[in-house]
């Protein structure tokens, strides 16, 4: 099966975030285009065509001053809100009006940019980076006045051993800690020609209308081919999606329930997610994941 190699993953993910990929894409000489794994969804069809904020003092009218704004998006991005899920910094999919969310940005310091319209949708976005590398991008699509759905793609920041995610609300334990067993889990694996794979672990919130996707380059070392090893808690994932609301654009394709990838129940993965979390790691069935 097909993978992205490291350069290529990250490559394509960057065009992806600015909206500027095109059908044919054209590579430097030093660069491999190779064509991502069936079961994964990485390529949104209202990506956002606006270049990064680079810092909070891009707006002039903004509410908090730059070094207050980043820390409450440090927070928000640590610290469950305490709103109706499913919901994103109190943004609730089919209730929350969009003037309520361009002031909630407004008030961080970002300006939420027009980049696209289909089906008489609209769709708006905003790039922050933060100083520790980690990047969120969250998309709205907007219908009469009201946000339907939410899309939300965080490149994650190197993690230091010891010390929390700085995304950590949106981590695996959290979710299930705070809105119980996933109704579903997945996971894929695409093995490279060489020496390299591209993994992905989907959780399914159904009652809430979430969906949370997490993969990366290398997760799963070339040597565990035939019973790869896999700690969700500690793994450094290179890309973490989320959707929100119902009929989500362009959700995760299936893949390898873990029921069939793995000896667990849900119950189980989930008691092994919040209970245990410094041994929270487990080996998959490597025939499930053929080349």
């Amino acid at each position: 099966m097909r993978y992205f190699n490291k350069v290529g993953f990250l490559l394509m993910f960057a065009l992806l975030i600015v909206g500027c990929l095109p059908n044919n894409p054209t590579l430097t000489s030093t660069q491999t285009w190779i064509q991502p794994p069936t079961y994964t969804s990485v390529s949104p069809t209202f990506t956002p065509s606006f270049e990064p904020l680079q810092t909070a003092t891009s707006m002039l009218a903004a509410t908090l001053d730059p070094i207050q704004a980043r820390k409450t998006i440090r927070t928000l991005l640590q610290e469950p809100v305490d709103c109706m899920a499913p919901c994103f910094w109190e943004i609730t999919p089919g209730k929350t009006q969009f003037e309520d969310t361009k002031k909630i940005f407004d008030h961080l310091g970002l300006q939420l940019r027009h980049t696209n319209t289909q089906n008489n949708k609209d769709f708006y976005g905003v790039i922050f980076d933060s100083d520790n590398g980690l990047r969120i991008t969250p998309v709205f699509t907007i219908q009469n006045g009201i946000v339907k759905n939410i899309n939300v793609g965080i490149n994650p920041e190197t993690s230091k051993e010891g010390a929390p995610r700085e995304w950590s609300a949106y981590s695996p334990e959290t979710l299930i800690r705070r809105y119980g067993p996933p109704s579903r889990v997945d996971f894929g694996i695409a093995w490279g020609p060489g020496p390299s794979s591209f993994f992905e672990m989907i959780m399914y919130f159904d009652t809430i209308d979430l969906i949370v996707e997490y993969g990366g380059q290398d997760i799963i070392p070339w040597q565990q081919k035939s019973s790869p090893h896999f700690c969700p808690l500690a793994a450094q994932f290179e890309i973490v999606r989320l959707w929100m609301g119902k009929d989500p654009i362009d959700p995760p394709a299936n893949a390898v329930q873990l029921e069939k990838a793995t000896s667990m129940t849900m119950e189980e993965f989930s008691k092994l997610m919040t209970e245990e979390p410094n041994q929270a790691c487990f080996n998959l069935k490597g025939d499930m994941f053929p080349p």
